[in-house]
């Protein structure tokens, strides 16, 4: 008897705490009707909530894809409005569950499916050429710039890197000989005399060297 009053005051703060969460989400629970109305086959009713939500300021790729899903023939055009509003909102807005939308499309193939994946397909190479074409802007506006410590447009430009040092004269072709220091020829203090072959070398006046014998004088003979 005693539990009973304790499940009964569970089942009122769960029933309240319910309602406060859907008294907070108004737009999710209209747009949770238009799809059970969608699904029932009252696509007419389906739309008139849908536009409600969207007017209401909702940018719920969900309720675009489906309000979309409300044209004639399922919206089978690729080029639908709402499909276009709907892939551009999944690719650049920052708060969507990509999870929530699949699941919501899981049930939408055929005709519908392939014009949904369509228009994804679209948004996504307009956004990649978007991001493309800033990356080159910026990339276009550093090279103008340049400098070591300039910022354009919040990207910060490297520095510029030094030349590539000199190769070594004595070794031009030596791919080892960069930055070896033992081994390399030193600079002469001076300039060595210019040789001449026509001089006659005579020995120094002090050379004491004993000189030639003479040929009557050869021990040998």
């Amino acid at each position: 008897m005693r539990s009973r009053p304790f499940a009964s005051l569970f089942t009122v703060v769960s029933l309240s705490f319910a309602g406060y969460v859907h008294a907070q989400d108004p737009l999710d629970e209209m747009y949770g009707h238009a799809v059970h109305s969608y699904f029932r086959g009252d696509s007419a009713n389906a739309q008139q909530l849908l536009t409600e939500v969207i007017d209401a300021g909702s940018l719920d790729p969900r309720a675009f894809f489906f309000r979309g899903l409300c044209q004639p023939y399922g919206g089978v055009d690729a080029t639908n409005p709402d499909f276009e509003r709907a892939a551009q909102l999944e690719i650049e807005g920052k708060k969507v569950d990509k999870d929530k939308i699949g699941r919501a499309l899981e049930r939408i193939q055929g005709p519908s499916r392939v014009a949904i994946e369509k228009a994804r397909s679209k948004a996504r190479l307009a956004s990649r050429s978007r991001l493309l074409e800033m990356q080159r802007a910026r990339y276009e506006e550093m090279q103008r710039g340049g400098g070591a410590d300039s910022v354009k447009g919040g990207l910060v430009v490297p520095p510029r890197l030094d030349p590539a040092p000199t190769p070594s004269p004595f070794a031009p072709n030596d791919p080892f000989s960069e930055g070896m220091t033992k081994g390399k020829p030193k600079a002469m203090d001076k300039e060595p005399d210019a040789f001449d072959p026509d001089a006659t070398e005579t020995p120094p006046a002090d050379d004491k060297t004993d000189p030639m014998p003479a040929a009557d004088d050869d021990p040998f003979k």
